[in-house]
């Protein structure tokens, strides 16, 4: 999968994310997808849907990614994420690691990281 492809794929989630919408990411995401969230794994669209509208600490995000790594392997993006929690608005720094299928099926695991201090 080329560069461009899986940048379409990281902002189809990104978008989602900042949208409220999953159906934007739906088609970006392999069977098997696993969504590594701060609150554990998560398997499939289900696991992220649980994940969105149950475990997630912030609503109206927007994510600026500064920084793509592309390897063989994976994509890596860093950049900032705000929003507004319980306790009012929040920044935080982001990484988060996106592996894809062999072929073009889309995302299979997205692990995410923040950095809140």
């Amino acid at each position: 999968m080329s560069e461009a492809e899986r940048n379409e794929l990281i902002d189809a989630y990104f978008d989602a994310m900042d949208a409220d919408d999953l159906d934007i990411v739906r088609p970006a995401l392999a069977e098997g997808f696993v969504y590594e969230s701060l609150n554990g794994d998560l398997e499939g669209f289900e696991g992220l849907e649980t994940y969105m509208n149950d475990l997630r600490g912030l609503a109206k995000t927007t994510h600026d990614v500064r920084l793509r790594i592309h390897d063989e392997a994976a994509s890596v993006t860093e950049g900032t994420v705000t929003g507004d929690s319980d306790d009012g608005p929040v920044e935080a720094d982001f990484c988060n690691v996106f592996e894809f299928s062999d072929g073009d099926e889309g995302i299979t695991r997205i692990s995410v990281h923040i950095n809140d201090s």
